[in-house]
């Protein structure tokens, strides 16, 4: 483990964390056996960059979020496109620890099975890294696992659509996407009921090219509208009797409050929707540098 002073109130600490080997929930059981399985020792070391705010040195039960990037991206590139460090500066500000961890050869193996990636194709288990990832930090940080937030981006976010729905709230206290809408059922890698309803917001630019708001062809295989990934989320807490009440909201101009769905009974917004109008495929923080995929 290395350390190194960081210009905000906080550290930086580039960490290898093994990863034990497990099975890997699919529903491509079929063709589990034409999978090559993890055999190399750069396949249980991963790469994981923490930001420790100094707010939070020395105290229990702190939140940890988790940040995954897009493809071809590692952690600190990802770390370094969110406006200047964006995220970290929020950590310092609400009390939190960040961990950037990097996807394998550059990817995730996410939650759509005609994502091709070395991940994808190697069966990479980044559920299995994610565990370590939250293991790690509350060993050394003291953070809660119950308390554990994860966002990702593009490939990322699918990656956190996989989480959401394997993990649920055991691991999972809340999601936010990034420019990814749930894949389509015929392309979805993920054991869906192993996991509950967790919060979740997904943020997507109206005029993506990728992941296109209104659903249709991608990149990669077909996908839904936006509003269908949120309208599945909500499904999942009334399927859990958890009541909601959808409310819709359109205030502002660039970054705009469309749709989300209140738990009437404690005011908390459980699924919510934020429009980046007229914005495309970008790294999704307010006044961050603004590169395609």
């Amino acid at each position: 483990m290395s350390s190194f002073a960081f210009a905000a109130p906080g550290e930086l600490f580039d960490i290898k964390i093994s990863v034990k080997s497990s099975v890997i929930p699919s529903v491509l059981a079929s063709k589990s056996s034409d999978k090559p399985k993890p055999g190399t020792d750069n396949h249980f070391q991963r790469s994981v960059l923490f930001f420790v705010p100094e707010s939070v040195q020395g105290k229990q039960n702190v939140p940890l979020l988790i940040a995954f990037h897009g493809s071809t991206e590692t952690g600190p590139i990802f770390r370094s496109r969110t406006t200047v460090m964006g995220y970290d500066k929020l950590a310092a500000e609400l009390g939190f620890i960040v961990a950037y961890p990097s996807g394998y050869k550059g990817n995730w193996n996410d939650s759509r099975k005609a994502a091709a990636y070395p991940a994808k194709l190697e069966n990479i288990d980044d559920v299995g890294f994610t565990k370590s990832i939250i293991q790690y930090s509350s060993e050394n940080w003291s953070t809660c696992p119950q308390r554990t937030l994860v966002a990702g981006y593009s490939n990322g976010g699918h990656m956190c659509y996989r989480l959401a729905l394997e993990l649920g709230s055991s691991y999972i206290a809340g999601v936010a996407i990034h420019c990814a809408n749930l894949p389509t059922d015929d392309n979805s890698d993920c054991a869906t009921l192993l996991g509950d309803a967790v919060p979740i917001c997904i943020v997507n630019g109206t005029a993506d090219p990728v992941n296109p708001w209104g659903g249709g062809e991608v990149s990669l295989s077909h996908g839904p509208a936006t509003g269908g990934s949120v309208d599945y989320f909500a499904g999942r807490f009334l399927d859990q009797g958890i009541e909601l009440e959808l409310e819709e909201i359109e205030d502002m101009d660039e970054i705009q409050d469309v749709r989300q769905f209140r738990n009437p009974r404690t005011g908390r917004a459980l699924v919510k929707l934020l429009a980046m109008i007229g914005e495309g495929h970008y790294v999704p923080v307010a006044g961050g540098e603004k590169k395609p995929l």
